[in-house]
């Protein structure tokens, strides 16, 4: 008859109740930097596990971090609409093909209609667009882009979403934002 550890039955039972991989740390810091044209742009330092990214801040729109989601949730101060930057554990070090990829969003934004699907460009590197549309109620509609862009430990997904017939007044903000989505080298340490 085989005779049980009960330190290793214990600490087996443990890893089969913890979870498989803990979250990267996800943190956001608001910074100014100096702007090409001259003065100062907003924009928010991320950090998420060992990678450090940067993204500037839309004019007009308030910001909210949601550290449970690892999301920053963009909303216009207008309220017609919202640009949701996510990171994720997804499709860590590069995406799936764009068509695999558009069946796995398209089944995230059911009751929607695929539009389009093309490349996008941020400053860290290339990525993919799908755009939306949704009925919603009394003849309006809701229009979404959604983008993904793969970092080694994962991605991060942008979401707009926008009422349909202000979509084109702010799309060039989301835009604007998905370009400045750039990596920035490790901080170094400072000396005690």
């Amino acid at each position: 008859m085989p005779r049980f550890q009960p330190l290793a039955c214990l600490l087996f039972v443990l890893s089969l109740c913890s979870p498989a991989s803990a979250e990267p740390l996800f943190k956001v810091v608001p910074s100014a930097i100096a702007a090409a044209e001259g003065g100062t742009a907003n924009v928010l330092l991320i950090q998420v596990g060992d990678d450090y990214f940067s993204l500037h801040i839309p004019k007009g729109y308030g910001i909210q971090v949601r550290h449970e989601s690892r999301s920053i949730v963009f909303t216009a101060e207008s309220g017609v609409c919202v640009i949701t930057v996510q990171a994720t554990t997804n499709y860590p070090g590069g995406l799936p093909k764009m068509d695999d990829l558009a069946e796995a969003v398209a089944k995230k934004h059911r009751g929607a209609s695929l539009v389009q699907s093309s490349g996008c460009v941020s400053d860290y590197g290339p990525g993919f667009c799908f755009d939306f549309i949704q009925p919603v109620q009394d003849n309006l509609t809701l229009r979404m882009r959604d983008a993904y862009i793969s970092y080694p430990g994962g991605s991060f997904e942008f979401l707009f979403s926008c009422n349909g017939a202000d979509y084109d007044n702010y799309r060039l903000g989301f835009l604007w934002l998905l370009n400045s989505f750039r990596s920035e080298p490790k901080p170094a340490k400072k000396d005690s």
